[in-house]
């Protein structure tokens, strides 16, 4: 059993971890941000942007971005499929190339998968029990091939 005076150091100790921590990270979520407005001027795109910072940020709450090594190894003991390692590793890979760390990207394969369609009898099915609303919807979604997105930006000629 532990004495007070063991305990309040455990508590002071892992505050001390916390803090170095966060103010590391908070060092990273700097230097993240440089890596994106560079990449910004160089023509990436907002989502990919947004993504890559989203990653990076993760990552480094949990290891050293400066390392290498604990990069490779989080990554190929993270449960993730083999496409997102890959974009993982396409992230840090700018990183590296940004802050001049020497970085030899692992291979990961991409899955290529082709899109799950469902059956004529599947789509009658849904639109048997849809509204009239949702079946016009559903219908120029099939017909035209529109996302959702591209479907909520339609306006109506007449009303």
């Amino acid at each position: 059993m532990q004495t007070n005076l063991q305990l309040s150091f455990c508590v002071a100790q892992n505050a001390a971890t916390r803090s170095e921590n966060t103010h590391k990270l908070s060092d990273f979520k700097g230097r993240i941000v440089k890596l994106a407005l560079s990449l910004r001027n160089l023509g990436y795109s907002e989502a990919y942007l947004a993504n890559m910072v989203r990653a990076l940020n993760n990552i480094a709450a949990k290891i050293d971005l400066d390392n290498t090594y604990s990069f490779s190894e989080f990554v190929a003991r993270g449960k993730w499929r083999e496409s997102y390692k890959a974009n993982l590793c396409d992230f840090y890979s700018h990183y590296c190339k940004f802050y001049c760390i020497s970085f030899v990207k692992p291979k990961y394969r991409r899955d290529h998968k082709l899109p799950r369609v469902p059956t004529e009898e599947k789509i009658n099915l849904i639109l048997g029990h849809a509204s009239k609303k949702y079946v016009v919807i559903y219908k120029i979604a099939m017909e035209c091939g529109l996302r959702p997105v591209e479907i909520g930006n339609l306006t109506p000629l007449f009303s």
